[in-house]
C-alpha cells in the first residue's frame, strides 16, 4: 500500500543535507553553486508530493525489501532526496544515483531526471531479525533543471511499516494524556513507549487538552471539539482586587459564564490586597496566614528538641528556638527525659508492660497537657522559660504555631468573630 505524508517546504533537502550530517561541502545540483544547505536557497516552485512504498509491503523479520520513493511536482525536471531511518539497514541499488552515509542514511549522489514530472529513487532495506515497526523519513527536492535555485520546490514525508506481524497504528503522545498526535502515526507490532492508540489530540503538548477533557473558561478548546469555552454554566464570580486569581467574600459579585477582568470564581481569599496571600500560597515565616488556612506560620518556624522537650521557636529568627527541660521518665507512653526513647527505664511500667490504674490516669493527664501546645502546662499555668512540667509545652513539629491568638490581630479577626456569632451577616454586595 502506498503511504504519503503531509510535507513541509522549510526542511533541508537533497544532497545539501550531506554537508550538515557529514561535515563536508555539498553541491545542490551538478555544475551548480556549492552550498551548505538548501533552506531559503531553492524557492519559487511548487512543493512536490512524496510517496514511499515498500515491496513487499509487509515483510518478514530479517527480510530484504525494495524501497521506492517518488517525487512528483509540476516543476519537476530533476530531483534529489535524503532518506533516513533508525531501524534496519539501508543499501543502494545500481543506477539510482544514490550513496550511503551509513546503514541508516542515504542521499542522492547526483540529481536524477524526471519522467512525466515524477522522479523515482529505489533502495534496499533489510528488516531487523525481531518483529516490529519501522519509520522512514524523506526530504526531497524537485528542481526545474535550469542550474539555478529559482523555481524549485522542497518538501518532506514519512511512512511507517510493520515487519514480522500485521501491525497496528499508534500515534505519538508527547504529553502522556492517552491521546496521540494525528499527524505523527507509526505502525508497530505492539504499542511503543510514548504512543497512544487514539490519534485525536488537538494539542499534544498539553496534558489538560484532549477529547473528553472538561471545558473550562480559559479561551482554549479543552476537549478538542472545535469550540472554545462552550456549554459553561452561569455562576457567581467574586471581586479579585489583587489579581491573584482568588476572589474576596466581601467584594462585589457578577453572574457570568467566565469571570470578567478583576473577578475570580472563588471567594476564599483571606486578604484581597496582597497577591501573595491566598489559598495554596506557600507559608513563610512572617506572622501572616499566607495560605488562608486560619493558621499563622505553621510548619515553617524552627523546631528544636525531642520528645517532651520539643519546642517551636517564638520568632522567625534562626537560632531563636530553645528546647524544654527534660523531666524524669514515667510510664505514660511519652519521652519525658527527651533522650529519644519512651518509657525505657527497666521496670518502669511494671511486669505486665503497663502502669497501674493510678499511673495510667496520670499518663492520660500528662499526655493531654502535652498536646496543649506552647504556652500551657499540665497545671494550666503558663510555661515560664519553656521548661517545667513533664506534660507542658511539647509541640508537634508539624502542628500549630506558638501564636494561637495572633489571628485576632490579622484581617481574619472578623471571620473568627463571625464563626462565634453566626448572626453577623455579610454586607450586601455591589454588582457590576
Amino acid at each position: 500500500m502506498r503511504r504519503t505524508s503531509l510535507h513541509s517546504p522549510v526542511l533541508p533537502v537533497g544532497l545539501a543535507l550531506l554537508t550538515t550530517l557529514a561535515a563536508a561541502q555539498a553541491h545542490a545540483r551538478r555544475n551548480g553553486t556549492p552550498v551548505e544547505g538548501c533552506n531559503g536557497c531553492h524557492t519559487g516552485g511548487a512543493d512536490p508530493s512524496i510517496t514511499i512504498d515498500m515491496s513487499p509491503e509487509n515483510p518478514e523479520a530479517g527480510e530484504t525489501v525494495t524501497l521506492q520513493v517518488a517525487i512528483a511536482g509540476t516543476n519537476a525536471s530533476v530531483g534529489g532526496l535524503y532518506l533516513l531511518t533508525a531501524t534496519g539497514k539501508l543499501a543502494t541499488i545500481g543506477g539510482q544515483g544514490t550513496k550511503l552515509l551509513d546503514d541508516h542514511q542515504l542521499v542522492h549522489d547526483a540529481p536524477k531526471r524526471a519522467s512525466g514530472g515524477v522522479v523515482r529513487f529505489d533502495a534496499r532495506w533489510t528488516a531487523p531479525p525481531t518483529p516490529g515497526g519501522v519509520l522512514f523519513k524523506v526530504w526531497a527536492l524537485a528542481g526545474n533543471g535550469d542550474n539555478g535555485p529559482r523555481g524549485d520546490g522542497a518538501s518532506s514525508a514519512t511512512a511507517a511499516f510493520a515487519y514480522g506481524c500485521a501491525g497496528e497504528t499508534y500515534y505519538l503522545d508527547r504529553d502522556g494524556d492517552g491521546h496521540g498526535d494525528p499527524a505523527e502515526p507509526t505502525i508497530d507490532c505492539s504499542q511503543p513507549p510514548d504512543h497512544a492508540v487514539a490519534g485525536d489530540d488537538c494539542d499534544d503538548y498539553s496534558v489538560n487538552i484532549h477529547p473528553g477533557q472538561a471545558e473550562v473558561c480559559n479561551g482554549r478548546d479543552d476537549n478538542c471539539d472545535g469550540q472554545i469555552d462552550e456549554n459553561l454554566e452561569v455562576t457567581t464570580h467574586y471581586e479579585d482586587a489583587d489579581g491573584d486569581g482568588y476572589g474576596s467574600f466581601f467584594g462585589a459579585t457578577v453572574q457570568a459564564k467566565c469571570p470578567p477582568e478583576g473577578f475570580a470564581p472563588s471567594s476564599n481569599d483571606c486578604n484581597d490586597r496582597a497577591p501573595n496571600v491566598h489559598p495554596g500560597a506557600p507559608e513563610v515565616c512572617n506572622l501572616i496566614d499566607d495560605d488562608c488556612d486560619e493558621r499563622v506560620d505553621e510548619g515553617v518556624r524552627e523546631v528544636c528538641g525531642v520528645g517532651m522537650c520539643a519546642r517551636e521557636a517564638i520568632t522567625c529568627s534562626p537560632g531563636s528556638c530553645t528546647p524544654g527541660e527534660p523531666t524524669p521518665e514515667i510510664c505514660n507512653g511519652l519521652d519525658d527525659d527527651c533522650d529519644g526513647e519512651v518509657d525505657e527505664d527497666p521496670g518502669l511500667c511494671g511486669p505486665g508492660g503497663s502502669g497501674s490504674a493510678s499511673s495510667g490516669g496520670a499518663s492520660g493527664s500528662s499526655g493531654a497537657a502535652g498536646a496543649a501546645g506552647p504556652g500551657s502546662s499540665g497545671s494550666g499555668a503558663p510555661d515560664e522559660g519553656g521548661g517545667g512540667q513533664s506534660g507542658g509545652c511539647a509541640v508537634d513539629p508539624q502542628g500549630g504555631s506558638p501564636w494561637p491568638l495572633l489571628s485576632l490581630l490579622s484581617p481574619l479577626a472578623f471571620l473568627a468573630l463571625r464563626r462565634l456569632r453566626p448572626e453577623i451577616k455579610r454586607p450586601e454586595h455591589r454588582s457590576r
